[in-house]
This record gives structure tokens, sequence and C-alpha cells, in this order.
């Protein structure tokens, strides 16, 4: 009697329609899991979305009806095999960092170096996503086993040819339409990935020779000036610093002691985000003239007007080369010299160096690693500063788990104070005109990111960052309407992919094509609704 149940019950399971039936529900369930980790009106459930999906989904189901003996058994394996790695890789993604797998995540892990990886992996071995790993990787092995080989094809040709159509016409009216009829859908960024990858990744293959260009042959305006330069400037590019960790903003543990001693030489910038949560496309708005909603016109690199503008630039950088598809691709004109495997603080010597042999004016570029996870890993030891405390957010004492976390972020913090603090004296002991710029490329969630997710994109501590000026006595002196204006401006609100023509004009660089409405230095300046989630969401201050 077991046996007979057990033989009915394999006959069922085998049939192609429940086999469908499972597969959809493992390739396309991942997709909709933001629906339930993410606020509504950040992922809409739209049908013509999810019809959409429902089609390029159906679509490599279709040679099953097609095949027959050894070729259909073998492709029903291969399917369900990668329908299980689908659900793996995509329920972690959305479960990580509530947004669904697209072509975006898959270019920012082209761009992924193996330190940064290796760095990733390890720490999420010892956290409990570990469980998510064991149990997803299990479930996909049974559901292989299981489903992949009992499947059995249909029997009938007819029918089989017409689930085949089916499956094929939706998939092909979809690839048509919104490749040649309507070719910048709504679509572009919903559930639909699936059904539009092809177009997603030509897309994004456009956006990189568009901003290969911008680098290569930048647009820069014929009537560019620059009046009263800074004799040496530096630019300091943060790493995954949230403002709310700076006791220069407010955080009640003394990590910016540095920075405090010589406030009064400081010009800080209150309510600045970043663009985007992620440091490509976060520096990608930021240092090009590329915005939220002009996405394919960068024009120009920061870096390629000024250097039009007169100055001799320098960069340096303890990040990695990712090579040019980073944003390492937006340094290459200036030959920057890495430093892999180092303590920021290496770059206070490159800074000494540069300024012995300048030659006025001088941009020094510094790309440091700031904050980036592993925190423990990005300052000495003789900086931990925080290690036996008890860090308390908001009043409220943080949980055990989160503490030693919390210690090395705002370990990590303190250090690139230090770093920074160093960087201002060897400015100061040069003399002249000069200033520092600091500013970090996003945010982080530290407060649980130990365990969480460590940059949320719905959450505002991934966009919050530090943002301020420090000014030369000298330079001050000679340039007080600049001065002024940025102090002026100290509390407007700015989203670091409308800051381009604000910074040239602390450089003394301007042009007509840089209109007033968009330097947020001047009074002229529109302040408009700032975004997250890519510019879908709407800053919540800013509601």
């Amino acid at each position: 009697m077991e046996n007979s149940l057990r033989q009915h019950a394999k006959a069922l399971l085998g049939s192609i329609w429940i086999f469908l039936i499972v597969y959809l529900a493992l390739i396309a369930g991942p997709d909709y899991l933001p629906r339930i980790f993410v606020h509504r009106d950040q992922v809409p459930l739209e049908w013509t979305s999810v019809l959409s999906a429902l089609a390029g989904y159906l679509f490599p189901f279709t040679p099953l009806f097609l095949l027959r003996g050894r070729l259909f058994r073998v492709y029903a394996v291969v399917l369900m095999f990668l329908a299980a790695l689908s659900f793996f890789v995509c329920g972690y993604v959305v479960l990580r960092f509530h947004m669904p797998l697209h072509a975006g995540t898959l270019n920012l892990l082209s761009t992924t170096s193996w330190r940064e990886s290796r760095e990733f992996m390890l720490r999420e071995i010892i956290s409990l996503s570990m469980v998510y790993y064991v149990l997803a990787t299990a479930t996909g092995l049974s559901i292989v086993w299981f489903f992949g080989f009992g499947v059995k094809p249909l029997q009938n040709r007819r029918l089989s040819a017409s689930a085949a159509g089916f499956c094929v016409l939706p998939i092909a009216w979809i690839y048509i339409y919104y490749s040649w009829i309507s070719p910048d859908p709504v679509l572009r960024g919903s559930a639909a990935w699936f059904a539009l990858l092809p177009n997603e990744v030509a897309d994004s293959g456009r956006k990189m020779d568009i901003l290969h260009e911008c680098i290569e042959y930048p647009q820069i305006p014929q009537d560019l000036t620059c009046e009263g330069p800074a004799d040496v400037a530096v630019v300091v590019i943060g790493e995954s610093a949230v403002r709310g960790h700076h006791s220069l903003y407010g955080y009640n543990r003394d990590t910016t002691p540095e920075l405090e001693k010589i406030r009064n030489e400081l010009v800080v910038f209150r309510d600045v985000i970043s663009a985007m949560p992620v440091t490509n496309y976060s520096l990608y708005y930021m240092l090009t003239f590329k915005t939220l909603h002009d996405q394919l016109h960068p024009r120009a690199t920061i870096m390629s007007v000024l250097a039009r503008a007169g100055y001799h630039i320098d960069a340096f950088s303890t990040q990695e080369n990712f090579g040019e598809n980073s944003v390492s691709a937006l340094f290459t004109p200036w030959h920057p010299k890495y430093h892999e495997n180092e303590f920021d603080g290496c770059l206070v010597d490159d800074v000494r160096e540069a300024l012995v042999n300048r030659r006025d004016p001088t941009l020094i570029i510094l790309h440091i690693m700031g904050s980036h996870i592993t925190y423990r890993n990005r300052y000495p030891e003789e900086f931990d500063y925080f290690a036996e405390q008890k860090p308390e957010v908001s009043g409220q004492e943080i949980n055990p788990l989160f503490q030693e976390n919390i210690n090395a972020y705002d370990n990590s913090i303190r250090y690139t104070d230090h770093v920074l603090g160093a960087i201002i004296g060897e400015l100061k002991a040069a003399g002249g005109k000069n200033m520092l710029f600091y500013f970090s490329d996003h945010g982080e969630n530290v407060e649980t990111s130990f365990l969480q997710n460590y940059r949320d994109a719905e959450k505002r501590d991934s966009y919050e960052v530090p943002f301020l000026f420090w000014f030369s006595p000298e330079y001050r002196a000679a340039y007080p309407d600049r001065i002024a204006a940025a102090e002026a401006a100290a509390d407007k609100p700015i989203q670091l992919d409308r800051a381009a023509e604000g910074i040239l004009s602390v450089f003394g660089v301007s042009s007509q094509s840089y209109p007033a409405s968009e330097n947020f230095l001047s009074s002229e300046f529109a302040i408009k609704p700032r975004y997250m989630m890519e510019g879908h969401v709407l800053y919540r201050e800013d509601e």
C-alpha cells in the first residue's frame, strides 16, 4: 500500500505541470519578496510588471514542451538547478539589501575586487546569514533531485506545440515592443528585469560608453574662467562614513577630536545626502554633471574641468584599481598612485611630497578606504580607542551583539579624523591660499550591520554623509565672499548629484553653462526634492 501511494505521488509530482508551478515559484518568488520586506510605496505591485515578468519566466521553460528523451531530462535538471540557484541568489539579495536582483546589481558584482569580496564573505560566515546559505543550498539540492529527475514530457505533441507557442509569444511581443516601439518603458525598473534583461544589459553598456566618452572627450564650456584659484586644494573622498557617527555633527562619542579643535576654521554642511548608497554610482553622480534626472549626460568630470582651468592634478588612493568599468576610470587620466592593503595614514606622506613638488594651482585627490567593511581592518591597533566601551544611540543602550561592530566603526571614523587633521597640518605648514574638501561617497547602517544589512537602500543612514571645507587664513583673506557664501549655505538641503557647480565655484571656476540655480553656494540655488532608491523614493526629510 505504501509503495503504491509513493508511486502515485511520484507520478503526480513528475507531471510537467507541477514542475512548471515549482519552477515559477522558485524563479519568480524572490522578485516579489520586496513586497513583504520593503514598503509598498517603494516597490509598487503593478499588473503590467507582473505579466511582463511572467512572460520572461515562461520563456526558458519552452524547450520542455519540444524536447524528448535524454535531452528533455538533461534540460529539466539544468533548468531546475538554475531556478533553485536563482531562488538562493535573488532571495539573499532581497533579504540582505531590500531590493530585487537586476542588471545594475550584476554590474556592481563585476566591479568588486577579490579583496573586498573576501572581507565581505568572511564577515558573512560568522553571521546569521550563514543559516540562510545552508538552508537554501539544502533546499535547492532537494528540489533538483526530486523534481528535476521526476518530470515527464507531454505525450500529446499538438498540446506541446500549443504550450510552447503560449510561452514564446508573450516574451517575443514584450521584447519587440520595449526595444523598438517604446524603448524607455516604466517597466524597466520593475519586477520585469528577467524579461527585459537583454535591454537592461545593453542600457548599462550604453551608460558606461557615455561615461568613458565624457572622460576621454570632456564637454567643457568655451567660456570657462578661473578667477582666484586656490594654491593647493586637497579633496578627500571618504568611504562609508555616515554623518551621524561624527561628534562634529553631534554624535555622543568623541570620534572627531582633531576636526573639533579647528571647528572655527571649517565650514560644515549639515544636510547633505549622497545620490546612491554604492561607491561607483555615487561618485559617478558626484564627480560628473550627471544627475538622478539626467543620467545619460555627464558631460565631463570635475577633474577634467579643473585641469582645463589650469589646475595640476595628483591622485592617490588606498582603494584598489578596479579597472575601466568602475569608479577607478574617473581618475585614470591623472595616473593615480594606489596603496593597496595600507592604512589611509600613508597618504599623508604623499600629500607632503606633492606639496614640496607642487605647481600652483594644484589639486590633490585622495580616495581613502575610510570606514569600509570590515571596519576593524581600517585602522592601526593603537587606534582601537573604543575597545571596551558600550555605545549608545539615541540614548538607548545597543544590543551586545552589535557593540564590537559599532566600536570598530567609530574607531575607523576617529582614524579618518586623525588623517584629515594631519593633512590639514601639512597644508598649514606649506602656507598659501590652501583648502581641503572632505565628503563621503555614501553612509552606512552601522547599528544593524553585523547581522543584517550594512547599507540598506531605503534607510537614511545609507545616504547621510559628512561634507565640509577647511580654508587657510590666506584663502579666507583672499576670498571672503566665497567664505560668506559657504557659511550661508551650510544648512541647505543638498544631494551630491547636484554638487558639481558649487564645488567648482569654491575652486574659482565659473561658466555661463553652470547656472546659479545649480550652484549650492549661490543665493539663487534651486532647492529640489531629494531621492533614495535610485531616484524612485523621496528622501524622508524632504516630505
